[in-house]
């Protein structure tokens, strides 16, 4: 079988994959288009997500494409994650896992140290909710009403990014433009439950349970996404340098198409009689900017240390249904870092090891009873030497979205991230490339 062989069936593995991906439940999803996932690879994710403005010959820089010019080798990097998470309430606590592939990413230099390219598949968010929640029937003695919520889903991208130097070691520029496309089917089951009590003097009555109504809503995303990136690297000493970068995605008013359905739900009869509501109904989402700035310090070979922060007004957001959900400003920051302790190490493998470390802060868009929702983590990774010139890449973290407070829900969670990272030794691609001049 040959290479191209090879990726095409990885390919196309990865893209019925990401189609199918399961995500750990989290209610915190039903918001939007559900929690957005970023663009860090492994190497970056162990990090906090840092790479605004650091960026690696020998990793793919898939956060900003400005530093897509400092991959001199063709890499080829696969994802996989699993996740768990506990659901918290002040009283009550369950626990999911899932996970799978978290992308797939090819990139090749064009003109060494120039002008790179890079192409892949990932999510772009994701939706994962199941809920019940309860209340009683208004005019109605002794009955109550059971909700039951659903959602699956999410959005993926295929993407292709470009990245050039124009002044050499001082300023690059990069774009990026990817194609979201996905679907979300969202549940609403609504039963109800009645106690009927034959005597004025019965202290146990009989339950009566109502055939439940059901509303469920697909709606269908498509839509090009673009976003451009800048670098500023500046040496103070030989092996000492400054990076500064700034991202930035445009907003979008992302194609939907919305079909709905109403009908009386009998678990024993699936095809029990439905009435449409709306069927392909077309209208737009309208997801609002994004703006990244990051700044590093690195010594070369040796350690980077950085800090990023993002920020996105979802106050501008709408649903095709024109609704905003009441999200808010959001913002995001990072700090994190990396150390080799030797990479030219001959006698200790240990040396050669590239530690990785990040704490990440994020205030999300959603807003639920005068409440912000925050999410904090901390993340742990090595980057382990294989061969000549890829990389394992172990990623752990640790992490709380939301709170108990006012009757909400407290997510902790541990994900762990799994990578492989082909360069170009490893597959004889570009030998005779120059490198690093």
């Amino acid at each position: 079988m040959s290479k191209k062989q090879l990726f095409f069936l990885v390919f196309t593995f990865a893209w019925v994959t990401l189609s199918h991906a399961q995500n750990a439940s989290s209610p915190y999803s039903l918001f939007g288009i559900g929690t957005l996932s970023g663009n860090a690879l492994t190497y970056q994710e162990s990090m906090g997500g840092l790479g605004i403005s650091n960026g690696k010959f020998w990793v793919l820089n898939n956060i900003n494409p400005a530093l897509l010019p400092l991959n001199s080798f063709t890499t080829f990097d696969i994802g996989l994650y699993t996740e768990r998470r506990n659901l918290n309430t002040t009283d009550l606590s369950q626990s999911n896992t899932n996970g799978g592939l978290r992308h797939l990413t090819l990139g090749i230099p064009i003109k060494n140290l120039k002008w790179s390219m890079a192409l892949g598949l990932m999510p772009y968010s994701n939706v994962s909710y199941n809920m019940i929640t309860s209340a009683p029937v208004t005019n109605w003695e002794n009955a109550t009403a059971n909700y039951s919520y659903i959602g699956d889903g999410g959005i993926n991208q295929v993407f292709l990014s470009s990245g050039w130097q124009l002044i050499p070691k001082f300023l690059s520029v990069g774009v990026r433009a990817g194609y979201a496309f996905g679907s979300v089917d969202e549940d609403t089951i609504i039963e109800i439950e009645e106690t009927v009590y034959k005597n004025e003097e019965d202290e146990v009555g009989e339950r009566k349970i109502f055939l439940p109504s059901r509303y469920f809503r697909t709606s269908r995303y498509s839509d090009l996404i673009f976003e451009g990136g800048i670098n500023l690297r500046k040496e103070f000493k030989k092996d000492l340098e400054v990076n500064l970068g700034f991202i930035y995605e445009l907003g979008t008013n992302m194609n939907t198409a919305r079909e709905e359905l109403v009908d009386v739900y009998n678990p024993n009869e699936p095809d029990s009689p439905t009435d449409e509501i709306l069927t392909d109904a077309k209208g737009s989402t309208y997801l609002p900017p994004n703006y990244g700035f990051g700044l590093s310090v690195t010594k070369a070979n040796k350690w980077t240390y950085g800090v990023d922060f993002y920020m996105r007004d979802w106050s501008q957001y709408k649903s095709d249904f024109g609704i905003n959900q009441q999200l808010t400003d959001s913002y995001k920051i990072i700090v994190g870092g990396e150390l080799t302790p030797d990479i030219f190490s001959v006698t200790s493998y240990l040396k050669r090891v590239t530690y990785l470390f990040g704490i990440s802060y994020e205030q999300t868009p959603i807003f639920v009873k005068n409440q912000n929702i925050d999410d904090f983590g901390i993340n742990f990774g090595v980057s382990l030497p294989v061969g000549n010139a890829s990389i394992f890449n172990l990623g752990l973290k640790y992490g709380q979205l939301g709170t108990t407070s006012n009757g909400l829900i407290r997510e902790d969670y541990i994900k762990l991230n799994l990578g492989m990272t082909f360069n170009d030794r490893s597959f004889g691609w570009y030998r005779n490339q120059n490198k690093f001049k």
